[in-house]
């Protein structure tokens, strides 16, 4: 009886939905197959591995939609999930201002300033988590450009997460 209960209850278990970000068609755990499958549909410009676990695919700055994603594998399984947005500082309070509205305050600021080749690198970065999950917002100022990106992570076995 203790057995078949055990059975049943790790059962349950197993079967509750997992806690992991899904973006559109992208979710975490996919394979890299799988990812660059789910790309095809979305005719991407360039593609171009990132080291050993990731892939950044692109669209050439002159491209109307100019779309930036940046997939970050560890162990073969999809952890990571970046999306740049437009660069402005009044994009980074919204969505920073709906992440706070959904989740409450961040879980990780993350205020980071450093040398570069060009001249100077300043970032701000705010994580929130939902269950297993941490969805961030990051603003970039370089000497001659800026970026803003969103996040989906997961923690992995690989690096620790929010990063």
């Amino acid at each position: 009886m203790r057995t078949a209960l055990g059975a049943l209850l790790a059962g349950l278990l197993l079967a509750l939905p997992a806690q992991a970000w899904e973006v559109g068609e992208f979710k975490h755990g996919m394979s890299r197959a799988e990812v660059e499958q789910a790309l095809k549909t979305w005719n991407f410009s360039k593609t171009l591995s990132v080291g050993n676990d990731g892939l950044l695919v692109y669209d050439p700055p002159n491209h109307p939609a100019g779309r930036r994603f940046l997939f970050t594998f560890c162990n073969g399984s999809l952890v990571a999930f970046d999306q740049e947005v437009e660069p402005a500082f009044r994009h980074f309070v919204i969505i920073a201002s709906n992440y706070s509205n959904l989740y409450g305050n961040p879980l990780k600021v993350i205020p980071y300033t450093s040398v570069i080749a060009s001249g100077e690198k300043n970032l701000l970065a705010m994580f929130w988590r939902k269950g297993a999950d941490y969805m961030g917002v990051k603003y970039v100022l370089y000497p001659s450009s800026e970026q803003l990106s969103m996040t989906w992570q997961i923690s992995n076995n690989c690096w620790e997460a929010p990063r």
